[in-house]
């Protein structure tokens, strides 16, 4: 992992790129969603790594509060 904040915030912002590239390609389904689900809970984490207090907020962004 990156050691500086800028960094990881630069991956960050490339990860959410990514994301929308993918979702503006077209309508995503099976593999492809949960491929884009994966990629946005690992962005989450990466936000939750940076800033702590985010990290005990974070379930209440989940469907079933887990």
């Amino acid at each position: 992992m990156c050691s500086m904040p800028e960094d990881r915030l630069a991956l960050i912002g490339k990860a959410i790129d990514e994301v929308a590239a993918a979702l503006s390609a077209g309508a995503p389904a099976g593999a492809e969603l949960d491929d884009l689900a994966v990629r946005l809970a690992r962005i989450w984490a990466m936000i939750a790594e940076l800033d702590p207090a985010i990290a005990g907020r974070l379930r209440d962004y989940t469907a079933n509060g887990d």
